[in-house]
């Protein structure tokens, strides 16, 4: 053999493999990271969470004071009921300041139209989940 035919071992990548699950985390991430440099020019330069709490429960179980008419004027939640969809997801605390529901905006809203928009979007049958934009402007709560 003159050495034309000699062969050299290649050595090729293994691709990698994402999963249906792993590529719906991926998006979602990518929403949640999106929706919060939105809301980062919106609300400017306060501590904002994004808080998905999927309706696992017949009943949000979540209590809210606040509004426009009110002394406080942000819907901000004042306690989580046990066996609520809110309580299950543990990531939604006393305290929480909700600036958006669903992308729906609750600032200006008097109480009881901020209470009526979240009582919706959580019977809203089109989707499994409620997605919070929250911070913490007042005190918080025990």
């Amino acid at each position: 053999m003159d050495g034309c035919l000699s062969i050299t071992p290649l050595k090729i990548p293994r691709p990698s493999y994402l999963s249906f699950v792993d590529l719906a985390i991926i998006e979602e991430k990518e929403k949640e990271e999106a929706i919060l440099a939105d809301a980062k020019i919106k609300y400017g330069d306060i501590a904002l969470e994004f808080v998905i709490i999927y309706k696992t429960k017949p009943t949000l179980g979540v209590a809210i004071e606040g509004g426009i008419n009110t002394r406080q004027p942000e819907p901000t939640v004042i306690s989580i009921q046990r066996g609520g969809s809110a309580f299950e997801s543990g990531r939604l605390k006393c305290g929480h300041t909700i600036l958006e529901v669903n992308g729906q905006s609750l600032r200006g809203m008097e109480h009881r139209d901020a209470v009526k928009t979240i009582a919706e979007a959580f019977r809203d049958p089109s989707t499994n989940r409620l997605y919070l934009l929250v911070t913490v402007i007042q005190q918080e709560y025990p």
